[in-house]
């Protein structure tokens, strides 16, 4: 246009003289000390690159010098400029962070390693080193923004200069370009470097279109330039002769052919569709005069509706503030006008650059800084959080190795902080940034977890709106929520930003995990109790003498369609059964009467007892029955001696049992041990009682213990003191000697919130 501002905010060149970079840094660096630090570091650069050439042929010093060159254009401070100039020499030079730092200090000694490439990526690898560099550089950028600045001004050069490499790796390089740092210069304010960035990526990725658009631009150039002289030479008398406003700036504004092509392909308008290509902007001195000016703009032009936007009163949340409204003029001409100071000017040109623009005598206080530019691009504590969560391998989806957490983590940031955004508001009026489309559920979770996952709608602008509502940008939202509300697996389709939709998941995996530990526990004690149960009736009715074996049981179960007894045991605690009909179907055989089951006792005593050995030996002989005896429970190989009782056999006491200690009974005890053969194969009831302060899944726990250990468990008896929180149990099991029996008390005693564990003398007591 003829009538752009006279002079450029940004001289977009390669320079091939430090001299250049040192003529810009005086325009604002005045003591010569510091810019004869700059030199040093300048001729400390060329030194070590020396003899080092870019694709082209061209001298390697060229590179950081233009670098350079940006940011002093930007006004960094004299720090900045010298990570500049040395932001490859520790990657491509023998040069050490350690020398940098002794003859730079280490606040440019962090700038250049935080900068400086992970490592050289091939072809085959080169997605997942980026991964991994993207990570590195993103977390350096919430250290200290300065990382992004340099990073941005050497991508800036390297973009200039594309046209050295190969076609393949241009193309490979542009997309990187515009998929990562045209987003994060959009984000931090440089629009300047993402305009640039943009178009230099999109003429590399898509020349077709990118010719199509500027021979467009080209084709009617002179008349938009005509109507736009009109405007601005009208806006001039009416602002400067009649209204008196002296100090401001008119000049119209190029739109930019990445961003015109944006508008056709997203919005499937035509290049003669796009009303903004025609633009004025307006610069004054203050906020007042913004808006007076605005009222003059709607006094003589015809504002559209819908058109407005009050980015001052609302900043979006990359520093960017200015009054934008959309015009028409009496002959129908539709055009935009933005209005700012020229301070919001300076900003909206170099953003977060802005923000660091050098200050004489300026005390620096790096995380102060990142502090402050915090609160106002409100992203920084965000990808900690993020990383926090990558670093716990927490809700990534599955991700088990570094490459898909890094990955991930890119994929994240980028998705929800550097896309294209809406600025909503909540009811005190802080500014929220979230991307294009996020939904009510995505703000709540911006707030905070909790708020989001207890969230059952939001006002809007007053209006109660649902979960899914997607948000414009000026729209205040009031969260409204419940106690009672929690998360579900339809939220993830309600939920837009990977931030959002990861704490969902990460609440419904915790919730699956605690059910379904709590479905086990409850299993396992309905089957426990059932068990209880049916014993309890098989002793009250008598009928012990006619309790089927294990494989007549499992045969039973069989014809009944059960695969286990517990799963029979769960079937008549689920009422399916009653106790009676579970003994009778499965547990004992009616068909057999009492003299046929003494019979059979007699004839096996007689004849199949001879054939085996029995677990204990009495006075050298093998096959005389015996039985353990009920008061002291004695197992493998703990000191045992035989008692001839007058009915019941020879009964098996342990030699420490109290019931056979007195002078009357010793007469009748009998020399016995262990037949080592036998009891290596058979298992011994043993009593053991538990006592501990009580938890949730204490008992699962327990008898998770005895199953780890191949320990059945027989009968069971659990108290708690609700008063003291206190809980006792009783175990009635089986082990295999003393050894299993210690392995067993060992482990329960390790576990958490167990007092005490012994084992009982007596299966009585």
């Amino acid at each position: 246009m003829s009538r752009e501002r006279a002079v450029s905010s940004f001289n977009f060149v390669e320079v091939w003289d430090y001299d250049t970079v040192d003529l810009e840094m005086r325009k604002y660096i005045f003591k010569p000390e510091l810019l004869a630090e700059v030199r040093e570091a300048y001729e400390f650069a060329e030194k070590a690159h020396r003899g080092q050439k870019r694709r082209n042929g061209d001298p390697y010093i060229i590179h950081p010098i233009s670098t350079a060159y940006f940011l002093a254009q930007w006004r960094m401070g004299p720090k900045t400029v010298i990570a500049g100039l040395l932001h490859d020499i520790i990657e491509d030079t023998p040069i050490t962070y350690e020398e940098i730092e002794k003859r730079f200090g280490t606040e440019v000694a962090d700038l250049v390693e935080a900068v400086t490439k992970v490592t050289y990526f091939s072809k085959e690898k080169r997605q997942q080193i980026k991964a991994k560099y993207l990570k590195k550089l993103y977390l350096s950028m919430v250290k200290d923004i300065r990382v992004i600045i340099i990073k941005i001004a050497d991508r800036l050069h390297n973009m200039a200069t594309l046209t050295n490499l190969p076609l393949e790796k241009q193309q490979v390089i542009a997309s990187e370009t515009l998929e990562i740092y045209s987003s994060i210069a959009h984000r931090i304010g440089m629009k300047v470097a993402k305009t640039l960035l943009e178009d230099l990526s999109f003429k590399i990725i898509n020349p077709e279109e990118y010719n199509r658009i500027s021979l467009l631009l080209e084709r009617d150039l002179k008349e938009r330039s005509q109507t736009i002289d009109a405007i601005i030479d009208y806006l001039s008398v009416v602002l400067h002769d009649e209204k008196g406003l002296q100090n401001i700036e008119i000049f119209g504004r190029t739109k930019t052919i990445y961003s015109i092509y944006r508008k056709m392909t997203l919005f499937g308008k035509n290049f003669n569709d796009i009303n903004d290509l025609l633009a004025v902007r307006i610069i004054t001195d203050s906020v007042d005069e913004c808006y007076q000016i605005l009222g003059i703009v709607h006094q003589i032009f015809t504002p559209l509706s819908g058109r407005f936007k009050d980015y001052i009163a609302t900043p979006k949340n990359n520093l960017y503030r200015s009054l934008h409204t959309t015009v028409s003029d009496k002959n129908g001409v539709i055009f935009e006008i933005q209005i700012r100071t020229f301070e919001m000017d300076l900003v909206a040109e170099s953003g977060a650059a802005a923000h660091w623009r050098y200050k004489e005598d300026e005390i620096i206080d790096v995380q102060q800084k990142q502090k402050e530019l915090d609160e106002k691009i409100d992203i920084f504590t965000r990808i900690i959080d993020l990383e926090k969560l990558s670093s716990s391998g927490v809700e990534f989806e599955n991700q088990t190795d570094e490459y898909d957490k890094d990955k991930f983590l890119e994929k994240t940031i980028q998705s929800d902080f550097f896309t294209s955004s809406v600025y909503v508001l909540t009811p005190n009026g802080q500014v929220i940034t979230l991307p294009f489309g996020s939904t009510v559920l995505d703000f709540a979770y911006r707030i905070h977890s909790e708020v989001g996952e207890h969230t059952t709608g939001a006002k809007i602008n007053g209006v109660f709106s649902p979960i899914n509502t997607i948000l414009n940008s000026g729209e205040v939202i009031e969260i409204k929520t419940s106690s009672k509300q929690q998360p579900n697996d339809n939220w993830l389709k309600h939920a837009k930003t990977n931030a959002a939709r990861s704490k969902i998941r990460k609440f419904l995996a915790a919730k699956n995990e605690n059910e379904t530990k709590s479905k086990k526990l409850n299993t396992l004690k309905l089957i426990t109790e059932t068990r209880i149960e049916i014993n309890k009736y098989i002793e009250k009715n008598n009928l012990k003498w006619k309790v089927n074996s294990e494989e007549q049981i499992t045969e039973k179960l069989k014809v009944l369609d059960y695969n286990s007894v517990d799963v029979f045991l769960l079937a008549v605690a689920n009422k399916d059964f009653t106790i009676k009909e579970a003994v009778e179907l499965v547990f004992v055989d009616n068909d057999i009467n009492q003299n046929d089951q003494f019979l059979n006792q007699f004839r096996s005593k007689k004849y199949i007892d001879k054939r085996l050995k029995n677990d204990i030996i009495v006075a050298g002989i093998e096959n005389i029955q015996t039985t353990i005896s009920n008061c002291c429970l004695p197992i493998p190989f703990e000191d045992i001696i035989g008692y001839v009782s007058k009915n019941d056999g020879i009964k098996v006491h342990h030699t420490g049992c109290q019931n056979i200690q007195n002078e009357k009974m010793r007469s009748r005890l009998i020399k016995v041990i262990w037949n080592k053969d036998v009891v290596e194969t058979k298992e011994y009831f043993v009593q053991i009682q538990i006592k501990g302060d009580d938890r949730p899944n204490l008992l699962f726990d327990i008898t998770k213990t005895f199953s780890h250990l191949k320990s059945s468990v027989y009968d069971a008896s659990v108290q708690v003191s609700d008063a003291e929180l206190q809980v006792k149990g009783k175990f009635l099991v089986k082990v295999k000697d003393n050894n299993h029996l210690n392995q067993i008390v060992t482990n329960l005693r390790a576990m958490p919130n167990i007092n005490f564990v012994e084992r009982l003398s007596s299966a009585a007591e």
